[in-house]
């Protein structure tokens, strides 16, 4: 009777069995039209008159699989599980009609429950990564049509649940009564509670009307509210945040609109609006191809009123401010890069950014580069700009051209890079290089006049005026180099020549007074040097090891590399000719290393820097006297990996003698013949540092999540408000950094020293505060260096953050509490004040 049953099954099904090879008997008698089936299967309905199923349906079961063949209804008992598709399904007891091509799915009372409101094997979904729980569950396969009763569900960082939830096609969803969080809390700390939800998978959310509830108590109400509902990039307005100036007014900061153009671009605007009739707009422009180029554009414009409409000493204050960024790997061998930036000379004021607010030179550049693979040769092309925001005196490069042949070897025809160093033939070891550069420069820079006439009140009288002085400089120059450094034995042996040729063309304004009037006058000029100049230098290295293997030491090495060359040059054109140079260099390293006995299962020791000491010194032949230059030491160790010590001092040989008050020269008698000394001490400097933390809890609170939040609001175009913050992170426990950095100037009369210690140190008071402590003290003059003060507490869905600034001309605080998920970024509770009187 049974095969006659598996028969009529195979007319309707292609059956696999994957599973238990026998079926263990239940409880149920199975009537002559119903048939059990293997509880590890898969269906495949080849005919869609029969169930509209076109695609595979793998199901499984614990207990049994149940078909009746006149209804066509399958039932599976006990943890059943359905996939189709992108759809997952898991509950208890799962009825599946072929008929219609609907499922019900549901679990059963939990009898251990006394008050019988519990249940298991409750229905749970997955599709395409969300993830649906709920007391009932139906699905259509064809129209991906479903409902939910009394449903949680998770959507990206957020959580739903509802009373009912309707599947319509495969993004949208209905929820009846429902509930929305980012609070991961089966009671949560928060959430927005609406009668009526659509939700638009990856897309939005729209409730009407929303209340939002903090601790199950009401704290606001909107007639229609729309939430993101998936991370990323999205368009949206930007909150505005509600502010106040003591001088300009209240305000509404950064009011605007983002604007996700497509998965390569995006744009943003916003606005600060002032009570008392003062604006600034700020617009960003960003667009990025992986692996070809990216960049932007930004600006802001503001305009500044101080003072009431009706008064005639109003003031007013308009600076600007625009940045063009272009990042573009063009080919393997060329790239152009772009980081301009033009601005007024007011524009850091009105501001309580106090990197911004310190900013005083404003850098720009752009560069084109080109390199030929397989020659020394390449090309670039610059223009750069720079700015000083307090002067006002501005620098331009417009352009500057440059070519270079690195060194190459004529001599060493048809050898490849396989060649034999060893054993080339001296002049095979002949390199040459060339350069040359054209650029155009010119100036704009503030310069003061006196004597210039002016009237006055009536009266004429001289006054001093500030006017614009324009320079502008061609400049064409090239050189060519021969080098060779063949190896004698030990040493190494490198002589050189060079011939530089520079061509210049100026054109500058000379002010000047004539008959009590400013004028200009110009001043152009042609000029030309040309200058040669040779040397040869030899080094060597010097190796000293003493292996004692006691005391955990296998060995002690000193390393010794000195180096003497020696210079000449002399210009051949150019007037006035200045006298020929001719100098000797000579340089020593020393590097004190220490390798250790190995331990346990190491086959080799660790090795350690123990000291890095060098020094020079410098003869000049063509001085007439102080022929010797100055000894400079530098020197740097550590001690394991905890503290770090390095600096420098510089010695010299020469008397000083006081010719009047206050005023010393040197002279040229030696220290060692006048006092008995080789040398005196002109000034030193010492740096310690040291960096050490906590071990970094494995699975800590708030590392991994507030990792993912970062990167989720940078996604979401967070920087177009330019407030992105750093999260603390809780998982590392303390974390400390401290420097000390000392220097002596011993040369009277401006004998000086200066000493300072700079610090930051983080730590977590419970693993849900932190408090972090940065700034410096100047030893010298007594006074705090900008100390910061940062307090965070994890609040599970919320943080908070104070940050205090306590002392100086930038004295600011910021107290904020909002919510961490990144989609929720603008529901926060801020204040903030600052010294300018920016609230």
């Amino acid at each position: 009777m049974r095969l006659f049953f598996i028969i009529i099954l195979i007319s309707f099904f292609i059956s696999y069995a994957y599973g238990q090879e026998t079926i263990r008997e239940d409880t149920l008698n199975l009537p002559s039209n119903v048939a059990r089936l293997d509880t590890t299967s898969i269906i495949k309905d080849t005919t869609s008159s029969v169930s509209g199923v076109d695609t595979v349906v793998y199901y499984t079961s614990a207990d049994s699989i149940v078909y009746d063949l006149n209804t066509k209804i399958m039932s599976l008992y006990s943890q059943g599980e359905i996939k189709h598709q992108s759809m997952e399904l898991r509950a208890d007891r799962i009825d599946i009609n072929w008929n219609t091509a609907t499922l019900t799915a549901f679990g059963f009372p939990d009898s251990s429950d006394t008050t019988a409101k519990k249940e298991y094997g409750t229905p749970v979904m997955k599709d395409r990564g969300e993830v649906y729980n709920g007391k009932e569950l139906g699905y259509n396969f064809k129209t991906k049509r479903g409902r939910i009763i009394v449903v949680d569900t998770k959507l990206d960082e957020g959580f739903y649940h509802g009373d009912r939830l309707k599947k319509m096609g495969k993004d949208i969803l209905f929820v009846a009564d429902g509930r929305y969080t980012t609070c991961d809390k089966s009671d949560p700390h928060y959430y927005f509670f609406s009668p009526k939800m659509k939700v638009t998978l990856q897309d939005k959310v729209i409730a009407e009307p929303i209340y939002m509830y903090i601790a199950d108590v009401p704290i606001f109400w909107f007639p229609v509210a729309v939430f993101p509902s998936r991370g990323g990039r999205r368009s949206g307005i930007i909150a505005p945040a509600i502010a106040e100036d003591a001088t300009h007014g209240r305000l509404l900061r950064h009011l605007g609109y983002y604007w996700a153009i497509d998965d390569y671009m995006d744009y943003s605007v916003r606005a600060d609006l002032y009570t008392k009739g003062s604006w600034a707009f700020f617009s960003n422009y960003q667009y990025n191809l992986r692996y070809y180029f990216s960049g932007g554009l930004s600006g802001e414009y503001r305009k500044m009123l101080e003072g009431e409409t009706s008064d005639r000493e109003r003031k007013k204050d308009i600076s600007y401010n625009v940045h063009i960024s272009h990042r573009q790997e063009i080919n393997p061998t060329s790239r152009f890069d772009v980081n301009f930036t033009f601005a007024s000379n007011n524009s850091y004021r009105n501001t309580i950014n106090l990197n911004q607010a310190l900013q005083q030179d404003i850098t720009s550049n752009a560069t084109y580069s080109k390199y030929w693979e397989g020659t020394p040769n390449s090309v670039s092309l610059n223009i750069s700009r720079r700015q000083n925001l307090i002067s006002g005196n501005v620098n331009e490069t417009l352009p500057s051209l440059s070519f270079n042949h690195s060194q190459s070897y004529p001599f060493r025809f048809g050898k490849g890079k396989n060649m034999d160093l060893a054993n080339l033939a001296w002049y095979e070891m002949i390199g040459i290089s060339y350069n040359s550069n054209f650029s155009n420069n010119r100036a704009k820079t503030k310069q003061n006049i006196a004597g210039v006439k002016a009237t006055i009140d009536e009266r004429d009288t001289l006054i001093t005026v500030e006017e614009n002085r324009f320079d502008r400089n061609y400049r064409l120059s090239q050189g060519v180099s021969l080098s060779i450094a063949p190896k004698l034995g030990y040493f190494t042996i490198s002589p050189s020549m060079s011939y530089q040729d520079e061509r210049s063309y100026s054109n500058n304004d000379i002010p000047a007074v004539s008959d009590s009037l400013m004028i200009f006058k110009k001043d152009q000029q042609w000029g030309r040097r040309g200058s040669f100049s040779s040397g040869v230098a030899a080094s060597t290295k010097l190796f000293g090891i003493i292996q004692p293997n006691a005391l955990g030491v296998a060995a002690l090495r000193h390393t010794i590399t000195p180096n003497l060359s020696f210079g000449y040059q002399k210009q051949l054109i150019g007037k006035p000719l200045p006298p020929k140079q001719m100098t000797m260099n000579f340089n020593v390293g020393n590097n004190f290393e220490m390798k250790t006995l190995p331990t346990g299962d190491e086959e080799e020791g660790k090795k350690y820097q123990l000291l890095n000491l060098s020094g020079g010194i410098s003869y000049n032949f063509t001085a007439d006297s102080l022929n010797f230059s100055p000894i400079n030491l530098n020197y740097r160790t550590s001690v394991g990996s905890f503290l770090d010590v390095g600096g420098g001092a510089s010695f010299d040989l020469y008397k000083l003698e006081q010719v009047r008050p206050n005023i010393f020269n040197k002279i040229n008698k030696f220290l060692i013949s006048e006092e008995g000394r080789l040398a005196r001490m002109t000034n030193f400097s010492i740096n310690l540092s040291t960096s050490l933390s906590g071990e970094k809890k494995s699975g800590g609170k708030g590392g991994e999540e507030i990792d993912t939040t970062q990167q989720q609001r940078q996604k979401i175009g967070y920087y177009a408000l330019g407030e992105i913050e750093e999260e603390p992170d809780f998982s590392i426990p303390w974390r400390l950094s401290v420097s000390w950095d000392y220097f002596e100037n011993k040369v009277p009369p401006g004998r000086s020293r200066s000493s300072s210690l700079r610090g930051n140190l983080d730590f977590n008071l419970t693993d849900n505060w932190k408090f972090t402590v940065n700034g410096g003290y100047d030893i010298t003059n007594k006074e705090f260096v900008v100390p910061q003060i940062n307090v965070s507490r994890d609040l599970h869905c919320w943080i908070m953050n104070f940050t205090w600034v306590p002392v100086g001309a930038y004295r600011f605080y910021q107290f904020e509490i909002r919510l961490k998920a990144s989609q929720l970024q603008d529901i926060k509770v801020t204040k903030t004040g600052s010294s300018s009187g920016i609230y």
